[in-house]
């Protein structure tokens, strides 16, 4: 896949001499973990993340929260295909001058999210370093039905969320520029609603990166565009809206940040679609209706812009803000819709 968005190229070109397993299933990029064939319709699913960033920036300053946020990223990668999850592998650098209370804490909130997904701590290995550093490595299984990946979107494809978008970003910005208040922020992986979506949905991947990167790799891997409601407002949590108000910003701003909230989006074909594009249930999920696919590649938020794969890239390629760069950063995604606008018209 050909791409000018700057972590794709780099992934591209760090992968190209690497030999693919005869085992693995997917393709570079094609899902969210890494689908290799065990055989008798047995498939393991892994995948590894890191915490670093978030924790420099001061975005994740509380232990706790840290030790929480290594566990969902990583098992949220391990929901978006559908894979039960086996356990998580866990390598931790910590500063020498970091407080025991803080290691505590960090081991504390890596404990509770293991017990809110249901699976444990498998191993790992320990450093010290100059700042705390955190890396995962998530297992899971896939029996009988396929995998789902991230390829399988048509034309005409209805698209779902399994929860309300935005509230990472909203969290991202009020923290990081000094705001009195800060909206709660306590994401799950999604693991029973992304183990029922198999043989469901067409196609899913994670909105860890925010809404508008997960339909732009959707869209570039599949050969489509999207098409939010005229409501999509309505896919914004009552907190991220009221976030919007009390910095001044268009509410759109929280789709297009690059801090998601681990939800899933997953596409459906007509044939499965409910009447009216009704909200459906998934495993007891309230999932909402967010957009169609279309053929023209663009992602149209009506009353904002629409965002061709040039918009879009230069979106992606933006520096991750920090407590010096917010409003930059908001002034140039404004400055991209405003382009977006233009395109529009013409």
């Amino acid at each position: 896949m050909t791409t000018n968005v700057r972590e794709l190229a780099m992934i591209a070109s760090l992968t190209q001499r690497f030999s693919r397993s005869p085992r693995q299933l997917n393709e570079l990029q094609h899902s969210d973990a890494e689908l290799l064939r065990l055989g008798d319709d047995h498939t393991l699913a892994l995948t590894t993340d890191t915490i670093a960033e978030e924790i420099a920036s001061g975005l994740y300053a509380d232990p706790w929260l840290a030790g929480w946020m290594l566990v969902m990223a990583n098992f949220s990668d391990i929901a978006a295909v559908g894979a039960e999850p086996l356990g998580i592998l866990i390598a931790e650098t910590f500063p020498t001058a970091m407080d025991p209370p803080a290691i505590a804490r960090v081991q504390e909130g890596i404990h509770d999210a293991c017990s809110a997904c249901g699976s444990w701590v498998l191993g790992g290995d320990t450093n010290t370093g100059d700042r705390l550093q955190l890396t995962g490595t998530a297992v899971g299984a896939v029996s009988g039905t396929p995998a789902l990946t991230r390829i399988g979107i048509r034309p005409g494809d209805s698209i779902y969320c399994t929860g309300q978008l935005g509230a990472g970003n909203a969290f991202a910005a009020a923290l990081l520029s000094g705001a009195s208040r800060s909206p709660s922020y306590l994401p799950t992986a999604r693991l029973r609603e992304g183990r029922a979506l198999r043989g469901l949905a067409s196609a899913c991947m994670d909105t860890s990166d925010g809404l508008l990167a997960t339909l732009d790799q959707l869209a570039r891997l599949n050969g489509v565009g999207f098409e939010l409601p005229q409501t999509w407002n309505a896919i914004l949590g009552d907190e991220t809206l009221a976030v919007a108000e009390a910095m001044g910003l268009p509410p759109w701003l929280f789709l297009a940040g690059p801090h998601g909230e681990f939800e899933l989006v997953f596409a459906l074909s007509p044939s499965v679609t409910p009447p009216h594009r009704a909200p459906i249930l998934v495993a007891g999920r309230e999932c909402r209706y967010i957009g169609t696919a279309t053929e023209r590649d663009r992602i149209v938020i009506p009353g904002v812009g629409s965002f061709g794969p040039d918009h879009r890239a230069v979106i992606r390629n933006m520096d991750p803000p920090d407590g010096g760069t917010v409003q930059a950063y908001i002034a140039e995604l404004l400055g991209i819709a405003a382009s977006a606008q233009d395109s529009t018209a013409s």
